[in-house]
């Protein structure tokens, strides 16, 4: 068995040598955790003693009556009335996150964690880290890690169980700073924001005297993460790249690459995941590109049940040379900031895997204007060569939008360099936004 096949059989079995894990027995652990939670929400929720009731625990004999019967929980709802999720009395609440979301009136989502939520995730951090470190291994942590229970600091204490140094700096602030950690401090392994990352290798290839910097792995991150800056952080740091999905409102912590470095190996002790066509709510089969959707399983504070995240992706077909988990393919931006020109979908997503292939490029901003005005602003590594319309035409003409700009079906309209862009920090998703 894998690293997470041990922890997920442990999770089952409560003795991880005990048997061989079969999907079929992740299975039914699984439905019997959805059941117990249906229970203990519809107890313990106000939210959810209203959304299920007439529905009872012993209907759901399977996990077809799960998707059949349950309803999806969504993103407004939980922004509307986030204390009426709760399970547990205030004063078990050790962390309570804010989720400002672009579009949203109000205070955004706000998620709740008790101790032993949150030592779930650390415990999810200890085992999905040891694909990447050793012991004795020097991690630079570029994510927030100054409050308890912040990302950082809950990963920091994961990997203390794997006996490794763990340095938590937080996000970039100032690409050089960082780069001479790097140099002199001999860092085995950085876990950060996928821009950011990217934005340290561009430097570092950039710059003579950081060139011998060599990582021995990176994970990336906090956002969704695209094809083009894994290349360019692989060869810039000599590395592997991995990468890991999650949200705050899975705890974290969702799926993470092992080192076959080929989709995600999913939480599945403490999440049940599924894909579903976002217009009509179905369950697709595994290969089908659709909506992500969780469900806690073991969560205290703040359960949510049929949560839809409205990022786009897809379960492999086949299982990982390594394991007989279910993998998730690498999800691909969020559903609703698609723009559909013809029979091509536009969205951040596809602009990334493009437009991070310009080398002097930092970061952009986007928005559709119209029915067909792609506006687009963009930040040089060095404001003496600004980035020109040119680049960005070109480098956007290789990808699918290329045939629609071929076409007159979608105008490109670059304004410009943003010398005062900031860096994404991942806390808020990076978004095709429309006027």
């Amino acid at each position: 068995m894998n690293i997470l096949e041990k922890w997920i059989a442990n999770c089952i079995y409560q003795d991880s040598t005990k048997t061989r894990l079969t999907l079929k027995d992740i299975r039914k652990y699984q439905l019997e955790k959805i059941r117990e939670t249906l229970d203990y929400v519809k107890e313990n929720s106000i939210f959810y003693r209203e959304k299920l009731k007439g529905i009872n625990s012993y209907d759901i004999n399977d996990l077809n009556d799960f998707a059949n019967k349950i309803p999806f929980t969504s993103s407004k709802e939980l922004s509307h009335r986030p204390g009426d999720f709760l399970c547990v009395p205030q004063n078990m609440i050790s962390r309570i996150v804010t989720l400002k979301t672009s579009g949203t009136l109000g205070n955004g989502k706000r998620v709740f964690f008790t101790e032993n939520d949150l030592n779930r995730t650390i415990d999810f951090f200890h085992h999905g880290m040891e694909y990447l470190v050793s012991k004795g291994d020097k991690v630079l942590i570029l994510m927030p890690g100054d409050y308890y229970g912040s990302i950082g600091d809950l990963l920091k204490k994961g990997l203390e169980r794997l006996d490794c140094n763990a340095i938590v700096l937080g996000p970039v602030e100032n690409s050089f700073k960082v780069l001479d950690i790097l140099k002199y401090e001999n860092i085995d392994c950085i876990v950060g924001i996928p821009v950011q990352i990217y934005q340290l290798a561009r430097f570092k290839t950039s710059r003579e005297e950081y060139r011998e910097i060599n990582i021995k792995n990176v994970l990336m991150s906090a956002d969704y993460v695209p094809r083009t800056i894994v290349k360019v952080v692989e060869k810039a740091f000599n590395c592997n790249a991995f990468t890991h999905y999650g949200m705050t409102e899975m705890g974290f912590g969702g799926g993470v690459e092992c080192k076959c470095l080929s989709g995600y190996h999913l939480r599945e002790g403490d999440l049940y995941f599924e894909i579903i066509d976002p217009i009509s709510g179905e369950v697709l089969p595994w290969g089908r590109e659709g909506e992500v959707v969780f469900t806690t399983l073991t969560r205290e504070g703040m359960p949510l049940i049929r949560y839809r995240t409205g990022d786009r992706g897809k379960f492999k077909n086949t299982p990982c040379k390594c394991s007989i988990l279910p993998r998730m393919d690498y999800v691909k931006g969020r559903i609703e900031e698609e723009i559909r020109i013809g029979d091509t979908d536009i969205n951040i997503g596809k602009l990334d895997e493009s437009l991070f292939t310009i080398e002097k490029l930092l970061e952009y901003r986007v928005r559709f204007k119209g029915d067909n005005i792609l506006q687009i602003w963009a930040k040089s590594m060095d404001p003496k060569t600004p980035i020109s319309s040119y680049e960005i035409k070109k480098a956007l003409k290789e990808s699918t939008i290329g045939n629609l700009m071929d076409e007159g079906k979608i105008i490109i309209e670059y304004l410009g360099e943003m010398e005062d862009m900031e860096i994404s920090t991942g806390m808020l998703k990076r978004r095709l936004l429309s006027v």
